[in-house]
């Protein structure tokens, strides 16, 4: 069976991505030796999977959700205050009112490379009527 070896995103502006990535989302550096070209940015797995951003010369363009891509999905507890903290920094968020998926809710946001992250709330199964009330209240709103 296969092991994955590092999750990469591809930007075309090291310190740009640095600002994007650690200012706003958070994100802290880990590791720069070979900046800047590849860093290496600190997450909760750190010790089973590297996170890199690496330098490319050109933006590929991304046609989400429809098109195919490779998707990031960053967990939180609270999706409602993360996009209320990711939209006060300015992150460009692509469903401003999140949508619902087996696990919980979901949203998404852009970097400024056309790469996409999607943000999670699990919400048990426990919870679903709950999810479900989440989400009509939403639609009338």
């Amino acid at each position: 069976m296969p092991k994955i070896f590092v999750v990469q995103i591809n930007v075309t502006d090291m310190s740009e991505a640095l600002e994007f990535y650690c200012t706003k989302l958070g994100f802290k550096v880990t590791g720069d030796s070979y900046y800047p070209e590849i860093v290496e940015l600190l997450h909760q797995d750190t010790d089973r999977i590297p996170f890199i951003l690496s330098r490319v010369k050109s933006r590929s363009e991304t046609r989400y959700p429809d098109g195919t891509q490779t998707l990031i999905s960053l967990q939180t507890d609270d999706l409602e205050s993360t996009l209320r903290i990711l939209r006060e920094k300015g992150v460009k968020i692509l469903h401003e009112t999140p949508l619902s998926f087996p696990g919980g809710i979901y949203s998404a946001i852009e970097d400024p490379f056309g790469n996409v992250l999607e943000y999670c709330e699990r919400i048990p199964q426990a919870h679903s009527h709950q999810m479900k009330q989440l989400q009509e209240s939403r639609i009338r709103q």
